[in-house]
Formats: structure tokens, sequence, C-alpha cells
């Protein structure tokens, strides 16, 4: 449905995005993971042709502006209007009747009375969800989409997701979100895709390490004794990673000479993710 080959976008020099190549499937839920400055917003900017790139995009034929919806992390539109006047407005737009189901569902019949300047940040995620998703689009491309949405809220979304019948693009800094639902997964790291698109299945199932300690790690300090294992510092941890009992024997000792307190647990895509990231391979195979 659509692939992107190649694709790049600098900004003053930077690279956002660097030598992309991503598919989209009809009909499936493609998970794109990132953390913040990774390139998940651009990468949505681009697939809206609405931001300049190298490379190439290409787009079945059925697929184009009328098949497609976007929402952004952050909706807008004018402050005044009202939420059912929104709903109208896209409506005619599109040409699409409104789809009552639909805001029901995301309970935008509770304030469609009210201006949009009045609507909470999650009330605004809500109605830029109606406005992509409404008129059932072959595709729908969503950035962030539960962020600010409590936990009701967020299974109504994934609800919609479920019984939908075009293809999805999740964009999410959110690992729960990412494990949610899906056929795939993208990692996306400093702009670059880590590997290919997987179900979680294959992804974990490629992974040579079995099991992680964890503890605080200050970035003055330095770590002893962990230049035989696969190891990351990431977000004031450091992440020791071992395989079988007896590799987890002989890391356990070198975590109790580095710290006081410390934990366990098994390996999850997260680790999978910081290790490519790291530019540790943890996969057996391609």
């Amino acid at each position: 449905m659509l692939s992107l080959q190649g694709v790049s976008v600098h900004t003053g020099g930077h690279p956002i995005l660097d030598d992309v190549d991503l598919s989209v499937m009809p009909g499936e839920t493609l998970v794109i993971f990132g953390e913040s400055g990774s390139g998940k917003s651009t990468l949505v900017d681009v697939i809206a042709d609405c931001v300049t790139f190298s490379g190439s995009v290409l787009r079945s034929d059925d697929l184009d502006s009328r098949s497609v919806g976007i929402s952004y992390d952050v909706f807008a539109t004018l402050p005044e209007l009202r939420t059912r006047d929104v709903v109208e407005m896209y409506s005619l737009l599109r040409g699409v009747q409104p789809n009552p189901e639909m805001t029901k569902l995301l309970r935008l019949d509770d304030i469609e009375a009210r201006r949009f300047r009045a609507l909470s940040a999650g009330e605004r995620k809500r109605l830029g969800l109606y406005a992509a998703l409404y008129f059932d689009p072959l595709l729908a491309v969503l950035d962030e989409p539960t962020d600010g949405l409590d936990p009701m809220q967020r299974r109504a979304f994934w609800r919609l997701v479920e019984q939908r019948r075009g293809a999805t693009v999740v964009v999410t800094h959110l690992w729960e979100e990412a494990l949610r639902s899906h056929d795939r997964i993208c990692l996306l790291a400093a702009g670059r895709v880590l590997g290919k698109p997987r179900a979680l299945g294959e992804w974990m199932s490629m992974v040579s390490h079995r099991g992680r300690f964890a503890w605080a790690q200050s970035a003055a300090e330095e770590a002893e004794g962990i230049e035989h294992f696969a190891s990351v510092e990431a977000h004031g941890y450091r992440y020791l990673y071992y395989g079988d009992e007896r590799d987890r024997d002989a890391a356990l000792k070198v975590v109790k000479c580095n710290a006081v307190e410390y934990s366990e647990s098994l390996v999850t895509l997260e680790d999978v993710y910081l290790l490519l990231k790291s530019g540790i391979g943890p996969l057996g195979r391609e």
C-alpha cells in the first residue's frame, strides 16, 4: 500500500531521518516505536507529503489524500468552533456523513456544545482522532494517539483500531502501547530504522539474551568488569545482559561488585531496542 525507499530528511545539515526503508501492507496495524527525538513526527510528515525529503515514497493507485487520515500529536482548529461544528466541517470537507457510532465511542457527544478553546488536551486528542478515522480511510497514520487519554479512552481507541478494515500506522513512544495491538513493530532511533519491522514474537525469538540486571549509575561512574557482557547505559541505569544460567551467575558477580541495590528481569522488546540502538547486535539472524 505504501513504501518508503531510502527516505532522508535533513535540517541545517543535521539528519532527522536517514535512509529509511519502510512498507505498510493493506489492512495491517504497524506500530512505529521511537524515543523522543527519534524522527517519528518527521516520518509522519513524509507520509503526509508536507516536508522536503530525498528518496521515494510509493503509493498504491487507490491511495490518495482522500483515502488517508492523519492525526498529529496535537490537533488544532479555529478556537471559537464548537465540537459539533468541527465534526460538521470535516463532513463537508470530505463529503462524508458524520459517524455517530464513533462520536459516541470517543465521547464527543458529551462535549459537542463546547468551544475548541475550552477543550482539554485529551478532549482535543479525541476530536483529532475522530477527524482522522471517521471516514474509514484506507490508511490512517496516528501520531501519539493515546497521549493524554485516560485508560477507558485508550481502550476505546484500540477498539477502533481493531475494528478497522484499512491499514493503521500507530506512532508512539510508549512501550505498553507498542505492544497493545499490532501486526508488525518498527523500531526507530536517531532517524534510522533498526532492522526490518517484525511481530513481537519474531523479535523475541531472535534475541540471544534471556535476562538482565539493572542498577542506578550516574554519568560520572564507570562500571567495572562488564567487558565480557552485553551492556547498555540508558535513562540513568546500567543494564547488564546474560544468556544461560552459567552466564547469569557470572553476571551476578559483576553486578554485586558495582551496585548495592539492583533488580533483575526478563528481556523485553525495550531491551532489543536499547541493544540495537547502542550498536550491540542481540539478534542471532536477520
